[in-house]
């Protein structure tokens, strides 16, 4: 069994655990130290974190071979039309990205359920009973100037994970849902409220940005500098042991309980290297294996008018 037992929890039980959290959250300290700052959002500022925010987004892009379903119809956009429509009327894919701004998530509790995470998972596959740990790095798995550097020794990555901004702020404020898998962007049949990810349900994590982008929204409303820009997350992801699939011969039932009740922490869905598809992904069971660390605004380049 894993050390982080919140992956065992039933959907209803980890509601019970994210209002506990919330309820936490809101009650006045009475330390005698000095109190730490409320969860929120600073503006990022720095030039060179600000670069190298630039630069997952940059290096990241797929320049050809990018498009796919989930990307959706140039005409109806996604979910309003039939897949025959949606391969005839293909959305453009942008040709790169441009922040605009960037948010730090400072979540403290979040945090710190997150790195508690990190190192029982560490010590889990330290522990020598179970398979060894094979390192494997994303594209997106860039250093960040004034943050805590990545630990390759339990295959913590950064990731990505497009989205529309009062979802991206809900998201940093209390982590993802698991119970909402499949309601977002999910490929589904027109008029379906959700759908059936790929590898079953869970939180899917990109390392290109041009995937992570298939699932961001663009802005209407908020701040006036932000109208028509996009959002996606850069999320510290706790990989651990990874459950690699490279072909279609599976079944996401038992990816799950792989996860679940095996020895593995992840799935790295590589339909890259013998399916020739265009993209990989990471889906994560739980949440806490998880930390969105900022939010990027960007402008879509090269789209049509």
């Amino acid at each position: 069994a894993h050390l982080s037992d919140v992956a065992l929890m039933s959907l209803e039980e980890q509601e019970v655990l994210t209002k506990l959290k919330r309820r936490a959250l809101g009650r006045a300290s009475t330390k005698l130290f000095a109190p730490e700052r409320k969860p929120g959002f600073s503006m990022v500022t720095n030039k060179e974190v600000l670069a190298a925010l630039q630069k997952i987004l940059s290096d990241t892009h797929k320049a050809t071979d990018n498009w796919t379903r989930d990307r959706g119809c140039a005409l109806h956009g996604r979910h309003h039309c039939d897949t025959a429509c949606i391969f005839k009327h293909r959305a453009s894919v942008p040709t790169g990205f441009e922040l605009t701004r960037a948010e730090r998530n400072r979540n403290a509790p979040l945090w710190h359920v997150y790195a508690t995470t990190r190192s029982a998972i560490k010590q889990e596959t330290q522990s020598g009973t179970g398979p060894s740990l094979q390192r494997f790095s994303p594209l997106s798995a860039f250093e960040v100037p004034l943050e805590e550097p990545l630990d390759p020794e339990v295959n913590e990555w950064r990731l990505l994970h497009g989205s529309g901004w009062e979802a991206c702020k809900g998201i940093c404020g209390s982590n993802f849902r698991l119970k909402l898998a499949g309601t977002g962007a999910t490929w589904k049949t027109p008029g379906m409220e959700s759908g059936q990810p790929l590898y079953g349900y869970g939180v899917y994590l990109a390392e290109r940005s041009t995937k992570a982008d298939e699932y961001a929204e663009e802005i209407h409303g908020g701040l006036k500098s932000d109208e028509g820009c996009h959002t996606m997350l850069v999320c510290r992801v706790v990989g651990g042991l990874c459950r690699v699939v490279d072909t279609n011969e599976f079944d996401a039932d038992d990816l799950r309980r792989d996860i679940l009740d095996g020895p593995y922490h992840s799935v790295l869905g590589d339909r890259v290297v013998k399916l020739g598809k265009p993209y990989r992904e990471v889906v994560v069971h739980d949440n806490n294996q998880i930390f969105p660390e900022f939010i990027l605004y960007y402008k879509r380049l090269g789209m049509p008018d």
